[in-house]
């Protein structure tokens, strides 16, 4: 594979979530397809948590991807709000609302009466938070009223919040039962098996019209696999790095160096390598690599 097609190979593995990248992992179609459920029962609050990096916020982008056009659906990718006014204001302005010069009651209203005109409309919205986490004991209570906004037949919100499994702890304390109560769905994302993350690598390289064993050794596949954990943030991370230093070196393919060396950079081997004690750096920074046998050899790769 030359360095152009090394390089679109790069560029399916990104660093932000990009639902044309999607893999449909157990884990994620089962969250997406809970949330759907819920959303069509008009269930309030769901919860999707998981530790970091393991698609929370592709999987609730994918969910929104899934639902009819007509949805009305206001996405807040932080959770950190000083005062329920800002919060209020964030969704005014994802909304196209003009929030300037409002009070905090009367961004209260304003937002109030716009999932309420919506649901008269026919249209529940549906409310995602990311971070959510960092949402105070104090907001939680702003979400937990606007649950409270319903028809007689129907609510006009249902929020989704994507966190950490520090919030689901949080939720377990007494003073936050009357909002534990009201969560209808609970999903945690985990890492991805050894078999899914195969098939992840091989479903983004794909996307560009390549043949995983055409790109990447199978030992090195299996190294960055166990290394990275199933973590896709991590996996993206190690394999864009391990295809630019392949391409760097000159080379087709990434192989067990390239993999072992991106590993090195990000902090993720599991075996690293000890460097020699009085390194010749006047040729550029040089890294040790393992050979047949487990002699040290040096390489023309150059750390990115």
């Amino acid at each position: 594979m030359d360095a152009f097609n090394l390089c679109n190979a790069r560029r399916v593995f990104r660093p932000t979530p990009d639902t044309h990248c999607y893999f449909p992992a157990v884990g994620a179609e089962q969250t997406i397809t809970h949330l759907l459920a819920a959303q069509a029962d008009q269930a309030g609050l769901a919860i999707v948590d998981g530790e970091p990096g393991l698609g929370k916020t592709l999987s609730a982008l994918r969910f929104l991807e899934r639902l009819p056009a007509t949805a009305n659906r206001v996405f807040l990718p932080l959770g950190r709000y000083a005062t329920p006014h800002e919060f209020y204001q964030a969704i005014l302005f994802d909304l196209g609302e003009d929030y300037h010069g409002l009070s905090e009651q009367e961004s209260r209203l304003l937002v109030a009466d716009h999932f309420l005109r919506q649901l008269s409309a026919g249209n529940s919205t549906i409310l995602i938070m990311d971070e959510a986490h960092h949402l105070s004991t104090e907001l939680l209570e702003e979400i937990r009223l606007l649950d409270n906004l319903e028809s007689h037949s129907s609510k006009a919100v249902f929020t989704v919040l994507l966190s950490l499994p520090s919030l689901r702890r949080r939720l377990a304390q007494p003073g936050l039962a009357a909002f534990s109560q009201r969560i209808a769905v609970r999903c945690r994302l985990e890492p991805l098996s050894e078999e899914e993350t195969a098939h992840y690598l091989h479903h983004h390289l794909e996307l560009v019209g390549a043949d995983r064993y055409a790109v990447m050794s199978e030992e090195a596949r299996t190294i960055l696999g166990t290394s990275c954990r199933g973590v896709p943030r991590l996996i993206n991370q190690a394999m864009t790095l391990a295809l630019t230093l392949t391409e760097q070196a000159g080379e087709s393919i990434v192989d067990v160096e390239a993999v072992l060396e991106a590993l090195l950079c990000l902090g993720l081997s599991t075996d690293p390598v000890t460097p020699d004690p009085e390194p010749d750096l006047s040729a550029g920074p040089r890294r040790p690599a393992t050979g047949a046998g487990g002699k040290r050899k040096t390489t023309k790769r150059r750390s990115a």
